[in-house]
């Protein structure tokens, strides 16, 4: 099961890696920090990948903050869980 701080802690340090910064403000545009179109489609596959989702191209285009990816994150994981995927 993946907790909320679990999750908040692997976004932040997915995108910070990903974008080379030191720390991400939740709370701030990712565009912010430079993230384009090729970067915002590497970070959506690896999201994919570390939290066994699945991102649309609609869903990710309304993924503005690494707020909005955690709250993306948590909703998507609590409802595979639900339905038996992913466990």
């Amino acid at each position: 099961m993946t907790g909320l701080n679990d999750v908040h802690e692997r976004v932040r340090e997915l995108f910070s890696r990903g974008l080379r910064v030191l720390e991400i403000d939740v709370n701030a545009p990712l565009l912010d920090y430079g993230l384009d179109s090729v970067r915002s489609a590497e970070l959506v596959i690896e999201l994919e990948r570390t939290f066994d989702i699945e991102i649309s191209d609609e869903e990710a285009a309304t993924l503005h903050t690494a707020r909005d990816v955690i709250d993306c994150v948590v909703a998507k994981s609590a409802a595979n869980r639900h339905s038996g995927i992913g466990a």
